[in-house]
């Protein structure tokens, strides 16, 4: 089983929750996603995500939205998030 890594942040205002995330990136391992509570989309973030590595999906959630972060070659983890969403 996966691990989740919960960051909410929807009550922060910008560049907090950008700031935040990229700490938790810093701290992923294999095995390990994100699972991030925004209440706006975090469209720069999205770029930053695909560029260095990882894979992404937006639903919608409770509090706006939940964008759920894995690397992109822990495939495992991805087929995981995927399935739970």
């Amino acid at each position: 089983m996966c691990k989740e890594i919960l960051i909410d942040v929807h009550e922060m205002q910008p560049p907090e929750p950008m700031d935040v995330v990229m700490k938790g990136l810093d701290n992923l391992n294999q095995g390990e996603y994100i699972k991030m509570i925004h209440r706006m989309q975090p469209h720069p973030l999205y770029d930053v995500l695909l560029d260095n590595g990882f894979r992404y999906k937006v639903t919608n959630g409770e509090y706006g939205f939940d964008i759920y972060i894995w690397f992109a070659k822990d495939k495992k983890t991805g087929e995981f998030v995927k399935s739970q969403i």
